[in-house]
């Protein structure tokens, strides 16, 4: 008796420790519990594109918290492991790197830019590790690219919102175009396809395209340039609002008054301040105006304790980190059940005007729908009717 006894204990005292010998951490997943599952956070918290970074890390940091406080995903919460890129594709690289390796990340949200993104996108895919890049850089989900498989859009693509700004320019009768582009993945492919847009269409001529480097602060020389093609408006390739609003700046000096078309991603209330009164010449298709919640209540309400939403960023970073949170909830549990449930569970919940929904053959997802067009009038942005 005394020997039996002594079994049941013991086995008792194995269940209490490991449920018959599995870890620890085993045996609180049988039970719904365990280790978090880890997402890494790869944005531009400074450098050029830190006033997206701020707003995707706030919105993403504020689904999680939603998240974790209902409970988590069965049990498990959700742990972001925060790096900041400084906008720098090494750096985003390097960070990528220890992401999967150490810290054994089931996602990727990032990166801020797309040169960041494409500097690590290789690795994700060898690490089978899905990324949720909040870019519109076009290369980025390339179905010729073998780690397109593993990159799922978080914005809309150049080919949706540059079309749009175009339809606005032929609405807006004008015929002389002055191209201005950073020079970075993004910058090089929107100027590249907003020529050839142009040029196809037969009613608009490209008069000049400037460039400037990423960081650069005195745009003084593609201004003037600018200025003495004579166009009737300007084209930002752009989704800085450093630079963005330091040309709005530098065309007023120099006595350009043209209407200066953008893209989604430079709606920002940052552009506002950065252009001054310049900025009140900017027309823009937006997937979200700061200054108007319109279908965007949800997001909106999300964010009113997270410093409010102060551009697109926000939304981006919503819709990513909704994204993961959606797939893990279909029963993903590491990187390629989650890459396979983002294809597969249809339209995503989350806080886009209308619905994102990925598939095996598409990663971008967002269209025209998502989009509005907007203006800046006393130092607001207003909505625009379509034309």
């Amino acid at each position: 008796m005394k020997h039996r006894t002594g079994r049941r204990l013991t086995l008792a005292a194995a269940l209490a420790l490991g449920i018959c010998g599995l870890p620890l951490h085993a045996a609180a997943q049988a039970k719904g519990e365990g280790e978090p599952f880890r997402v890494g956070l790869l944005v531009a918290l400074s450098g050029p594109a830190a006033a997206y970074g701020a707003d995707e890390r706030a919105a993403i940091e504020a689904v999680t918290e939603r998240a974790n406080a209902a409970g988590g995903i069965n049990g498990r919460k959700i742990e972001l492991i925060v790096k900041d890129t400084k906008t720098n594709p090494t750096e985003a690289a390097r960070l990528a790197n220890q992401v999967i390796l150490d810290d054994k990340v089931i996602a990727i949200i990032g990166a801020t830019t797309g040169s960041e993104t494409l500097a690590f996108a290789d690795l994700a895919m060898r690490s089978k590790v899905p990324v949720f890049p909040m870019v519109g850089t076009q290369s980025v989900t390339d179905p010729k690219e073998a780690f397109s498989k593993w990159m799922f859009r978080m914005s809309v693509p150049i080919s949706t919102d540059l079309p749009a700004s175009f339809d606005r320019i032929v609405a807006d009768k004008r015929k002389r175009l002055a191209v201005f582009s950073e020079e970075d993945a993004y910058g090089q492919q929107a100027s590249a396809m907003m020529i050839e847009v142009a040029k196809k269409s037969g009613q608009v001529e490209v008069v000049e395209h400037a460039s400037a480097p990423k960081a650069a602060t005195d745009l003084t020389a593609q201004a003037t340039r600018i200025r003495n093609a004579k166009p009737d408006a300007v084209f930002l390739a752009t989704s800085s609002t450093g630079s963005a609003g330091a040309l709005l700046r530098k065309l007023q000096e120099v006595g350009l008054d043209v209407p200066v078309y953008g893209m989604a991603g430079i709606v920002q209330k940052q552009i506002i301040k950065n252009g001054g009164k310049a900025a009140e010449n900017l027309i823009a298709p937006a997937l979200v105006n700061p200054d108007e919640a319109g279908p965007l209540v949800d997001l909106f309400d999300l964010l009113k304790n997270k410093g409010g939403v102060a551009g697109f960023g926000a939304l981006l970073g919503a819709n990513a980190m909704a994204t993961v949170v959606q797939g893990l909830k279909a029963g993903a549990t590491d990187g390629p059940s989650l890459r396979d449930k983002v294809e597969t569970m249809g339209p995503i919940k989350g806080y886009a005007a209308a619905p994102i929904r990925f598939s095996a053959t598409d990663h971008d997802s967002w269209n025209k729908d998502t989009l509005i067009y907007v203006t800046v009038r006393d130092g607001k942005f207003k909505n625009l009717d379509p034309k």
